[in-house]
C-alpha cells in the first residue's frame, strides 16, 4: 500500500474567528479615527461642493479621538478656511461647512461680506463671473448671488469654539443660525472631492478635486463649474 501523506494541521476555529474580528476592528478604528468618506446632502456649500459629491475626509487632521466619542487623545489646531466635517451642536447630525472664525477672532457679517478683526475680507469676481473670497490663507469661491444673508452681529469667539459658514451663504443654516461649533464636535477636514457627479466635468475630471492648495492662493477650476 502507498504511504499516506501527512496532512497539515488545521487552524483551530477560534483562531480564524479571532483574525476576522481583529480585521474588522482595524477597519472600524481606521474609519472612525483616521479617514472616511462623506456625501454632500445639501447645496449650502455651493459652488465648492455640490449635492451628491463624495468627500475624502482626513480624521487625523485635528488629532486622534476615541472612536464614537468626542474625547480627544491628541489635538491639532484647525486652520482658517478648512472645509470641516462636524457633528451639529443642535441635533448631532454630521454637517460640512467652511471654518472662517478661530478662537479670539472678532467677526461680523453684513449680509454680503465678512469683517474679520475689524478688516473687511475682500471679494472679487473673475472674468467668468465666479465670486471669490480672499479669506486669509484660503482663497475660495462663493455663490455669486447678490444676497448672501442673513446678517450676523459681531461675535468674539471664545477658546475651543469655531465659527463656520456655508459658501452659499444665502442658502446655508450655519453659525449665524445655531451658533458656534465646540472643539469636541469636529470630526475631520475634507481634503478633496473624491468623486463628483456635477455637470460640466469629463469622466476623468470627476475624480479627486483638491479643496485647498498648499499655499492657499489658488482654486481648482473644477470646483467652480
Amino acid at each position: 500500500m502507498g504511504r499516506t501523506h501527512d496532512m497539515p494541521p488545521s487552524r483551530p476555529r477560534w483562531r480564524t474567528y479571532l483574525v476576522e474580528v481583529l480585521a474588522l476592528a482595524v477597519l472600524f478604528v481606521g474609519r472612525a479615527s483616521l479617514a472616511d468618506h462623506y456625501h454632500v446632502p445639501s447645496g449650502s456649500m455651493e459652488p465648492t461642493l455640490r449635492i451628491k459629491d463624495h468627500l475624502a475626509v482626513d480624521k487625523r487632521a485635528y488629532g486622534l479621538r476615541i472612536p464614537l466619542t468626542h474625547v480627544w487623545l491628541t489635538e491639532k489646531e484647525p486652520q482658517r478656511g478648512d472645509v470641516v466635517v462636524f457633528d451639529s451642536p443642535i441635533d448631532g447630525k454630521v454637517m460640512v461647512k467652511r471654518l472662517v472664525g478661530l478662537p479670539g477672532d472678532r467677526i461680523l457679517f453684513d449680509g454680503e461680506s465678512l469683517v474679520l478683526n475689524g478688516q473687511p475680507v475682500e471679494q472679487r469676481f473673475t472674468e467668468e463671473g465666479v465670486r471669490l473670497e480672499l479669506l486669509p490663507g484660503a482663497l475660495h469661491p462663493l455663490d455669486p448671488e447678490p444676497y448672501q444673508g442673513p446678517e450676523m452681529d459681531e461675535v468674539v469667539i471664545p477658546p475651543r469654539y469655531y465659527l463656520v459658514l456655508g459658501d452659499h451663504r444665502g442658502n446655508s443654516a450655519d453659525s449665524r443660525v445655531w451658533g458656534l461649533v465646540p472643539r469636541e464636535n469636529l470630526l475631520g477636514r475634507a481634503v478633496a472631492v473624491l468623486y463628483s457627479p456635477r455637470e460640466g466635468l469629463s469622466a476623468g475630471e470627476r475624480w479627486w478635486i483638491p479643496l485647498r492648495t498648499d499655499e492657499g492662493t489658488g482654486v481648482d477650476t473644477r470646483l467652480t463649474r
